[in-house]
């Protein structure tokens, strides 16, 4: 293969190499917001969890005040009770002191059961607190790893895009800008013969222009069909020894 190919074969794969870089830096935010969201389901979980237990909290907090304002009443009817000049006053002082101890009754239960449940939102609450610690180291870890890896490709990069400059430099100005014109519209510019067709689009070569290829190798060839520039595969290909 000559040289002039050799070169635009060698910058094709690496304009593919860059493309494949450019993707992954591409989908490095969309990678960053998937770590993130990770964390913020723990810490909406934590969240619901200190809710469910300070709503635990506030309801104790109202039965208690309502079991002392009830224990109040009781106190006052009972301060009264030598007012009471009739048997009927005074069986009404009673039913009074008996709903009043029934609904203090009502609410202690209630108040028992919040208590029960306390222990059981302090627990979710504080396991959803040691999640949220846990899934933040991990999206530290993550979120390093993503920063590394991005780092590492846009090295890559840099280096590799030098080095195609470098390469473009030596490149034929002809073949050049036949290449990145098809490059541009094909994704890809270069195409071997396979099987006496354009590996590139399919499309089967007349025989006599395979006999043109074999015979003037530095000629450009391009695919009447797709317009990629055609190349007789060879093993070996060094663009240093062409």
């Amino acid at each position: 293969m000559q040289r002039k190919l050799a070169i635009l074969l060698e910058i094709q794969g690496m304009e593919l190499r860059l493309r494949e870089l450019d993707a992954d830096l591409a989908a490095v935010p969309k990678r960053v917001a998937a770590i993130e969201a990770k964390l913020s389901s723990a810490q909406q979980n934590l969240a619901r969890a200190q809710a469910a237990q300070s709503g635990s909290q506030s309801e104790r907090r109202g039965v208690d005040r309502e079991i002392e304002a009830l224990r109040e009443k009781i106190t006052k009817i009972r301060s009264h009770s030598g007012d009471v000049k009739t048997n009927q006053e005074y069986r009404a002082l009673l039913d009074e002191v008996a709903f009043a101890e029934a609904q203090i009754a009502k609410h202690e239960e209630r108040l028992l059961e919040i208590m029960e449940q306390a222990d059981a939102l302090d627990s979710a609450a504080k396991e959803a607190a040691a999640a949220l610690e846990r899934q933040r180291g991990e999206v530290r870890a993550e979120s390093e790893a993503a920063q590394t890896h991005s780092a590492a490709v846009q090295a890559e990069r840099a280096t590799l895009a030098q080095s195609r400059d470098r390469l473009r430099a030596d490149a034929d100005d002809t073949w050049l800008r036949r290449f990145d014109r098809v490059f541009r519209m094909r994704g890809q510019a270069l195409a071997a013969v396979d099987r006496e067709a354009c590996s590139g689009c399919r499309v089967r070569l007349r025989p006599q222009f395979l006999q043109e290829m074999a015979q003037q190798d530095d000629r450009l060839f391009v695919c009447e069909s797709c317009g990629r520039i055609l190349y007789l595969e060879t093993s070996g290909v060094d663009v240093s020894s062409c």
